[in-house]
């Protein structure tokens, strides 16, 4: 991955190297132009010493360079460990989401089961009272019958007049009674059939909301998620902004100290300016400036001496830098 911060101090450095030339150019054209006047005060000028100055600008340069490279180290550390901490918290909700799922296919197992149960124990229990209900019939022919058999010893003439009429309906009756109970068993089996199929019915919808709830809730936390993440990229990207404009604001000031003719009587005055900038760094525009009317004025001289001021090209930092407003001190 190329360095964000690799085409910044490839700039820097030739602007370093732009504004030496100018600086000892500047000086022997002053040294060749200035002539005292009577009137004006005498100014001592002091050679430069081009060895001194090739050795601060060097300084300077490994001084950005340097705090370039922590900077970046820096950044990368932190957005390591934001990423481990992401990664490490999605990880726990997603443990914790399993067991809750793993809870609830338990549970919905021991409600299958119970109902199982439930179910044989009802079937178990019909069992039981047809077998009793069919007891308490035979014990009731068998009654019937002992008593006609009493009834015959008695009158046995009386009951051969009668046996055909008393088989007859007894057949009958048998007949009705079969047809009542295959009736009632018939009844049975389709209240059981609809209850079974009610149940089922029921329980199918329930397993389709429960689905469309889980469904719903991975959904939200997905888009929860995605936001968070977003939000997390802005806010990163927002405050590398902010730092790229400290930093360009830091170089423009120091551009504008290189080219700033400073004089005692401006030392502990200030002047606030107001500069807007191409995309290129050029100054398009320079304000009046508020503060001390002799510390303003020279200090728009030293800007448009600079001509152009060190710019991000990165839109989001040009966009905050464009239009930028300076308090400058001499120094």
């Amino acid at each position: 991955m190329k360095s964000p911060f690799s085409l910044s101090i490839v700039i820097s450095i030739l602007l370093h190297a732009v504004l030496f030339v100018a600086l000892v150019w500047s000086v022997d054209f002053e040294r060749v132009k200035l002539t005292p006047t009577p009137s004006a005060p005498i100014i001592n000028a002091t050679a430069v010493d081009i060895n001194q100055v090739s050795q601060q600008v060097e300084r300077i340069k490994q001084q950005q360079k340097d705090k370039a490279d922590q900077e970046k180290q820096r950044i990368e550390r932190v957005e390591k460990e934001a990423e481990q901490a992401r990664k490490k918290r999605l990880a726990e909700e997603k443990r914790i989401k399993q067991l809750e799922l793993e809870k609830r296919q338990k549970e919905d197992a021991k409600r299958k089961a119970d109902e199982q149960a439930r179910r044989a124990q009802e079937k178990q229990k019909l069992e039981q009272q047809k077998a009793a209900k069919a007891e308490a019939e035979r014990k009731k022919k068998e009654e019937q019958r002992k008593v006609a058999e009493a009834a015959a010893v008695a009158a046995e003439a009386e009951r051969v007049r009668k046996l055909e009429e008393q088989r007859k309906a007894e057949e009958a009756a048998k007949k009705a009674e079969e047809a009542a109970r295959k009736a009632e068993e018939t009844r049975k089996r389709k209240e059981e059939e609809a209850r079974i199929a009610k149940e089922k019915a029921a329980k199918a919808e329930a397993e389709r909301k429960r689905q469309a709830e889980i469904a719903r809730q991975e959904a939200e936390f997905e888009r929860l998620m995605q936001a968070e993440m977003a939000a997390e990229a802005n806010a990163r990207h927002q405050r590398q902004v902010l730092g790229e404009v400290d930093k360009y604001r830091a170089l423009i000031m120091s551009t504008i100290q290189r080219n700033w003719l400073i004089e005692p009587s401006m030392l502990g005055k200030q002047c606030q300016i107001q500069l807007t900038l191409a995309s290129s760094g050029f100054v398009t525009s320079i304000g009046d400036g508020k503060g001390d009317a002799a510390v303003c004025e020279s200090a728009r001289r030293a800007i448009k001496k600079a001509v152009t001021l060190p710019v991000s090209k990165d839109p989001d930092v040009f966009e905050k830098m464009k239009n930028i407003t300076l308090t400058l001190k001499p120094e």
